[in-house]
């Protein structure tokens, strides 16, 4: 009987031994288990830092966008401000050449009559070429002063070129930014989520 005793611990010790090394095998599966799911963690966080490092970017450039808007804002503002200062300019420029030009028929009228009155009175009246040279040089200056016009009038529309430029420019900048933010919210929900 003691040999079937023997034989019998024989066994259980083997089952024991068997049993110790599956559990040793168990635990070694279930360390690497953990060191696989501490690794897939260590890249999660990896991920979210550079997630977290890409938005911080991103806003940096958001900021900066803004901020060069705001000084092409200012930029137009101070160009409404002096295209409107020259606006007026130009106004009371016209406004004065009116006056000038009125005066100017005056003066022609003025001389007409008080010529033929001096010719019914039979007074010396200026030659008729010094009335031509004075007709001339009063012609010249309105031809000057025409010209001036023409100036105010070609740098007012070049004004208003670069108005409707400027304008232009705040459109697209703007319609850029609503993309970005469109975009920058789409990749913010997922991408399943966004569609």
């Amino acid at each position: 009987m003691s040999e079937r005793r023997e034989v019998l611990l024989r066994e259980r010790e083997e089952a024991a031994d068997e049993r110790e090394r599956a559990a040793d095998a168990r635990e070694a599966a279930a360390d690497e288990r953990e060191l696989r799911a501490d690794a897939r963690d260590a890249a999660a966080e990896a991920r979210e830092s550079s997630a977290d490092v890409r938005d911080e970017a991103a806003n940096t450039r958001e900021a900066a966008a803004d901020l060069r808007d705001a000084e092409a804002n200012e930029r137009d503002r101070v160009a409404d401000v002096r295209e409107a200062a020259a606006n007026a300019r130009e106004a009371a420029a016209d406004a004065r050449e009116a006056d000038a030009d009125e005066r100017e028929r005056d003066l022609d009228a003025r001389e007409g009559r008080a010529d033929r009155q001096g010719r019914a009175l039979r007074e010396v009246v200026p030659a008729e070429r010094q009335r031509s040279y004075e007709h001339i040089a009063r012609a010249q200056a309105l031809i000057a002063s025409s010209e001036a016009r023409l100036h105010r009038s070609a740098a007012a529309l070049r004004r208003a070129d670069a108005h409707d430029t400027r304008e232009q420019r705040a459109i697209d900048q703007e319609i850029v930014a609503s993309a970005h933010r469109a975009a920058s919210e789409g990749h913010q929900l997922g991408p399943e989520k966004a569609s």
